[in-house]
């Protein structure tokens, strides 16, 4: 087992993850509730990119020429690990595209996010008051506990009451 990533690129193939990147669509919306309901904090302005204003961006480099406009915020989980959320607003999210774990948990691709959380019981509980709903029943892992819950969009989020190492590797 590896040692915590100190921030220096190691030799030995193990990469820490950087960020996670969440399509909602309403960016303010979504920052706010990641803000005030998980404790994530801003790290810098919200932005917005318009391809007919900077054809150039680097965004425009990557996605599709369909994508016109688009908002963006960047948040911080609690370990560093970085949260951005992309509000494509045109071509907007249509209506039945937004996440839904009931009907595409198989699908390929990441399906959920996990959040290390020392009170459990009082985190579904802020989610719930916040708009989002609680999926399926609170589950024990190795003498730690795991619920699955969504933002008001359909994003799933793990809340878990150990890091995933602790967990999983000591056992």
């Amino acid at each position: 087992m590896c040692g915590p990533y100190t921030g220096q690129a190691e030799n030995h193939g193990t990469y820490p993850v950087n960020h996670i990147a969440i399509s909602v669509p309403d960016v303010d919306k979504a920052a706010d509730w990641y803000i005030s309901v998980l404790g994530f904090h801003e790290l810098r302005a919200r932005s917005a990119s318009d391809r007919s204003v900077n054809p150039d961006a680097g965004i425009f480099q990557i996605y599709p020429a369909s994508l016109q406009k688009v908002r963006m915020a960047y948040l911080s989980a609690g370990n560093g690990v970085g949260v951005e959320l992309f509000e494509f607003s045109e071509p907007a999210m249509g209506a039945g595209e937004e996440a839904n774990f009931e009907k595409n948990y198989f699908r390929g691709g990441f399906f959920h996010m996990a959040v290390t959380t020392p009170d459990l019981d009082s985190t579904i509980e802020k989610v719930v008051a916040n708009g989002g709903k609680k999926i399926g029943n609170t589950v024990p892992i190795y003498g730690h506990v795991a619920a699955y819950v969504t933002d008001p969009w359909g994003n799933v989020i793990e809340l878990i009451t150990g890091s995933f190492e602790r967990i999983m590797a000591n056992r």
